[in-house]
């Protein structure tokens, strides 16, 4: 019988030939190869599958924008996504019309100062709004609209019947598909809010205020008696304690964004005083 193994001839021990070490050493090696082509394979997945959801989205939202009322199917969280930047431009807008209003009273205050007094003493006029007051605004914006249509969402299955199959998520999905056109407005606001104040500015602002408000309401009460099969709740009823409950909630995040906003007129006005030595 044939050996193929070699020893050595002065010391007996067994030689290990180059070939079956290199095949040794490449085995080796190539669990690590192997383990990170496939975290490259997963890392352009990933990344794949973010501009898919990206152009997804755009598509949807250019849909929605051309016909509102034809809800198409989306991903999971667009709904969630466009509430979350009307809320976001829109609390920007008000944001720079408030720098903007600060700082004009900063100046008039300087001016009356400057007008009655000898001294070179003048306002602060470095007056900025704090973090805290976009972070609030903008939840409390994105909360209310998320329990409006949750409202509607209810009551919705309360004047419809066979609607068990529907999650709030997909139901929030199609209002926000509804009311996209908010989110042009809220753009809108914000570009207007950056051109300054005027007559004009402020007679737009109150048009796309109305629109907005308009343009929402119509959507949730859609939402609510858009149905195949009616229920034993009539749906105007429906819709008129869907606009009850959802009025309640829109004072209710007034009220907490009236309330930011007069904290930080009267931080401003602390500032201002402090500032000129009164």
């Amino acid at each position: 019988m044939e050996d193929s193994t070699k020893f050595c001839t002065n010391c007996g021990a067994k030689m290990i030939i180059e070939g079956d070490q290199k095949e040794a050493t490449t085995a080796s090696q190539s669990p690590e190869t192997s383990d990170s082509s496939k975290n490259r394979g997963n890392s352009s997945i990933d990344t794949q599958a973010l501009q898919n959801a990206l152009q997804g989205y755009w598509g949807w939202l250019l849909a929605s924008w051309k016909k509102p009322f034809e809800a198409q199917k989306t991903t999971k969280y667009a709904g969630l996504l466009t509430l979350f930047l009307e809320s976001l431009f829109f609390t920007l807008g008000i944001g720079h019309w408030v720098q903007k209003a600060t700082s004009a009273a900063t100046n008039t205050a300087n001016n009356i100062l400057g007008a009655f007094s000898n001294t070179s003493s003048s306002y602060n006029n470095s007056y900025s709004i704090g973090i805290g007051f976009y972070l609030t605004i903008i939840l409390t914006i994105w909360l209310a609209a998320v329990a409006m249509i949750g409202v509607a969402f209810l009551i919705h299955h309360a004047v419809g019947k066979n609607l068990g199959e529907e999650k709030f998520i997909d139901y929030l999905n199609k209002l926000s598909h509804y009311s996209s056109s908010i989110l042009l407005l809220t753009i809108l606001f914000f570009l207007i809010s950056l051109s300054g104040i005027s007559t004009v500015s402020m007679l737009v602002i109150i048009l796309i205020i109305t629109l907005i408000s308009t343009i929402w309401e119509i959507a949730i009460i859609c939402g609510v008696v858009e149905l195949k099969e009616a229920n034993q709740l009539d749906r105007i009823y429906g819709a008129t304690i869907t606009v009850a409950i959802c009025i309640v909630i829109e004072l209710i995040a007034l009220s907490i964004v009236m309330s930011q906003l007069g904290d930080t007129l009267g931080s401003f006005f602390t500032s201002l005083l402090n500032g000129g030595g009164l």
